[in-house]
């Protein structure tokens, strides 16, 4: 049914009609545009959700990465604390030897690594 035959059939006249189009004509345009607007928010939308999944996607990488990497440092940290404790060691060992060849009139069996000096005292390390 065409509107002028709606407007007929509910008793408006051709020329208020004419008036009521002209009224409804600029909420017909915002209608349009607002549609259009909706379509580019949509797009807009759909591309952010991808870039946000992208961007997830390589968060979940780079915390991968981190944690291999604090994985690796650990490591890396563990063997270099243990080759300073054996450098001290055999540090220590080879200090004793060599004192011992110099003075081998000094008994050195009260020494060990696992002694410290404490007010001039050879006493057990804590």
């Amino acid at each position: 049914m065409s509107r002028i035959l709606f407007y007929e059939a509910i008793g408006i006249t051709s020329q208020e009609a004419v008036q009521l189009e002209a009224k409804i004509l600029p909420f017909r345009t915002n209608v349009i545009e607002l549609e259009g607007l909706v379509e580019e928010m949509k797009e807009k939308m759909a591309r952010l959700e991808e870039r946000a999944t992208q961007r997830e996607v390589l968060l979940g990488q780079v915390e991968g990465e981190l944690a291999e990497k604090v994985e690796s440092f650990k490591k890396t940290e563990e063997e270099l604390t243990n080759d300073v404790v054996d450098a001290y060691g055999e540090g220590f060992l080879d200090a004793i030897a060599q004192f011992s060849c110099v003075h081998p009139e000094v008994g050195l069996t009260p020494f060990g690594e696992s002694k410290c000096i404490v007010d001039g005292q050879l006493v057990p390390r804590e």
